[in-house]
């Protein structure tokens, strides 16, 4: 089968978020299936990316605008130029740049399914949308990520969560159309090595986003450094609100605890975190949540929150701890319990990677892909 996954960006980009990263790995487990595969990505003028994965790469041009992903121009343009030398069994998009690949596709007769990541889909179409011209104006990626999703002949989500928020955003005309598929994580995680006896360091990545529940984690260490000395707040990744986050633990007096440690790869944050005494996620939202899981396979002791899809493969007390969104003093609770019982956040943390390990496989998420794959094709 000859297939192309779309997504802009990138997962070599400092920008890159889960998106990106389970694109990547999805077209390596097809590719050693068999499958012919080809990923078109976007990336900045003067990006230079040197990354050789095992399926062929295609490159459009990324544009940097909060407001409007320019990317749906620049995706279609060599999507359609593709086309004309490449003829795909299967188009598979996996975000707003996909707008136009149904229309692509149909044309030249291949099968187009889309894969939401979001945790924000709108009830409504565009025209509707306009109706409320600010309110359009200021989500109209989302109005593309669901029309995208709508004109798919099937939506896959990582997560059963986020199947019930795209079947309200669709007002489920897709009905049994959309379908879980849990992603996998990088095999290097399970091979991270423990070595956290006596760390007071709590660690957590992904984007520098308010929805990722930095604020509420900073004014939390502030309490737990009252009561702890020693501890320390690791944060890596990128992202807007980096500098504002810098300005709020200088605020709170906890600057000298918290490290920026900026983008880090994977294999770099593997390394990190065995020797970390806890991986601290108190997002406000997660249509996955691949962090925690990534946490999880490396053996970490988890603490999140009980939101989106975390609850479906972190329970609580069992393979790591989840306290309420927002509620600082459960937060500070749970620390204080993972750093004053080392040995108790240990247990949990193993039960933690074995449910991870028989969960999360990219192989097997390649070959539920496949089947799917063969469905689309089937009723073309």
């Amino acid at each position: 089968m000859k297939i192309c996954l779309t997504i802009y960006s990138s997962p070599w980009s400092e920008f890159a978020g889960g998106g990106q990263i389970a694109v990547h790995h999805l077209a390596c487990a097809l590719q050693r299936m068999g499958h012919d595969v080809h990923v078109l990505y976007s990336k900045s003028h003067g990006e230079k990316i040197t990354a050789k994965p095992p399926y062929t790469l295609h490159w459009a041009t990324h544009f940097h605008c909060a407001t409007l992903n320019f990317d749906i121009f620049s995706i279609a343009r060599a999507l359609k130029r593709l086309m004309k030398w490449e003829r795909f069994d299967i188009i598979h998009g996996n975000a707003e740049e996909s707008f136009f690949a149904s229309d692509i596709a149909g044309n030249s007769k291949a099968g187009y399914l889309f894969t939401s990541h979001t945790c924000m889909i709108p009830e409504t179409g565009m025209i509707l949308g306009m109706l409320r011209p600010v309110s359009f104006l200021k989500s109209i990626n989302n109005y593309l990520l669901r029309s995208s999703a709508y004109k798919a002949s099937r939506v896959v989500t990582f997560s059963e969560f986020s199947r019930r928020l795209v079947l309200k955003g669709l007002r489920k005309k897709k009905g049994k159309r959309v379908i879980v598929v849990s992603p996998g994580i990088d095999p290097g995680w399970f091979e991270a090595k423990r070595q956290a006896e006596g760390s007071m360091d709590l660690v957590s990545w992904g984007r520098m986003e308010d929805e990722k529940g930095i604020p509420e984690l900073l004014r939390t260490l502030k309490e737990v450094a009252g009561r702890i000395s020693g501890v320390r707040l690791h944060l890596i990744g990128k992202g807007n609100m980096t500098d504002s986050y810098c300005k709020q633990a200088e605020d709170l007096g906890v600057l000298d605890r918290v490290i920026f440690h900026g983008w880090m790869g994977a294999d770099e944050i593997q390394k990190f975190t065995g020797k970390c005494a806890a991986g601290v996620f108190p997002s406000r939202v997660e249509s996955f949540g691949l962090s925690m899981a990534e946490a999880m396979g490396a053996g970490l002791p988890v603490i999140a929150t009980r939101v989106g899809a975390l609850p479906e493969f972190i329970e609580d007390g069992v393979t790591g701890t989840l306290v309420p969104p927002g509620n600082i003093p459960a937060l500070y609770r749970a620390i204080l319990e993972k750093l004053e019982n080392p040995e108790r956040a240990q247990a949990l943390a193993d039960a933690g990677r074995e449910t991870v390990r028989q969960r999360f496989s990219w192989e097997q998420s390649a070959q539920e892909m496949t089947t799917i794959y063969q469905s689309v094709l089937d009723e073309l």
